[in-house]
């Protein structure tokens, strides 16, 4: 309630400071930082139906691989469409590779620097395609 009352107060300023009425709203999204949430929310989706249809097979010995396989070849050609083959590479090792059954994850290094890349989240795999967009 604080932040509507603080909103109130400054639109009441700038009214003052005018001499006529005004209007907030509130700042739009960069079409960039939607790209971003859109790019992550789907990692995120991915990776959970990933890890579901493993589970399944793990867990209750029912194979959805195939079932899954015309929707995992949609998105694949979604990918191809919107990203460079680096980036598609960066993607896929980080939905299937990155992740280990095991618990553990890989790590990504600068082959000059040995610097450890970060790559744990979508957020870090959208900053890395990015990257690899300059470079086109």
């Amino acid at each position: 309630m604080a932040k509507k009352d603080n909103v109130k107060k400054i639109k009441k300023y700038i009214d003052d400071i005018l001499g006529a009425t005004s209007s907030l709203r509130k700042k739009l999204p960069a079409k960039r930082n939607y790209q971003r949430e859109l790019f992550c929310e789907m990692l995120r989706g991915l990776q959970f139906i990933n890890g579901r249809t493993i589970g399944m097979k793990h867990d209750y010995k029912v194979n959805m691989m195939e079932y899954d396989d015309a929707f995992y070849l949609i998105i694949d050609n979604l990918l191809k469409l919107n990203y460079t083959l680096e980036q598609q590479n960066i993607i896929n090792w980080w939905l299937y590779d990155k992740f280990l059954p095991t618990g553990e994850t890989l790590i990504l290094t600068d082959k000059e620097t040995e610097e450890i890349i970060p790559s744990d989240t979508p957020e870090d795999v959208w900053d890395l395609i990015q990257e690899h967009e300059k470079k086109k």
